[in-house]
């Protein structure tokens, strides 16, 4: 079964959710994964040094390209860059519509940060970020595992953590795998062994 994926923002969240996505992939399950994103992510802006595992000082945009490189070694995934208007339907039946882009996916991932978010048809599901030091920020309203609406998520600090790459980089986790526990339809947690890629 092929499952299709719609991301919005391509940053460390979208990346994430998309890498915990194509690691789930199987002789049973696959996933054609779009990411759609402006090109406008915090992340190019900063250096890192608090991430296990992350060279200390690493770049965004190296982050962001050593990502692409390991997601892609496992599912290849579309890129697109552009912006999203629109979301309409329902699970399964999903659309994200924007400037030439009309997608129809199964699940939606909103990662799209939490500087604004203009996109129509999810009603008033915009909040005040608390969590957050600097002014004007927002998250999306969601209920139980991240989920905005039935099949659409939100991932990384658009779902209200702190501004943090490890707190991104959890909640853009969580999203993924409540999608797979929804294809499943029980809870679901992707692992690996040693041995088990080989």
């Amino acid at each position: 079964m092929k499952k299709r994926i719609t991301i919005i923002g391509g940053s460390i969240a979208g990346l994430t959710s998309a890498l915990i996505l194509a690691s789930a992939k199987n002789n049973e399950l696959d996933f054609e994964i779009n990411i759609i994103d402006e090109g406008k992510a915090d992340l190019n802006a900063v250096a890192i040094y608090n991430v296990p595992l992350f060279p200390k000082g690493i770049i965004g945009k190296d982050i962001i390209a050593k990502t692409k490189e390991q997601v892609d070694s496992l599912l290849k995934v579309k890129y697109i860059n552009g912006k999203i208007n629109e979301i309409s339907g329902d699970k399964g039946a999903l659309k994200a519509i924007g400037e030439n882009i009309n997608l129809e996916s199964d699940y939606i991932i909103l990662a799209t940060g939490a500087s604004a978010f203009d996109i129509k048809g999810l009603g008033n599901i915009v909040k005040e970020h608390n969590l957050m030091n600097k002014p004007n920020k927002i998250r999306l309203e969601y209920k139980g595992r991240q989920e905005v609406k039935s099949g659409i998520y939100v991932a990384g600090i658009a779902s209200g953590v702190t501004s943090m790459v490890t707190a991104a980089m959890g909640s853009a986790s969580e999203a993924a795998c409540a999608i797979l526990s929804d294809i499943k339809g029980e809870i679901v947690v992707a692992h690996d062994t040693p041995t088990s890629r080989k």
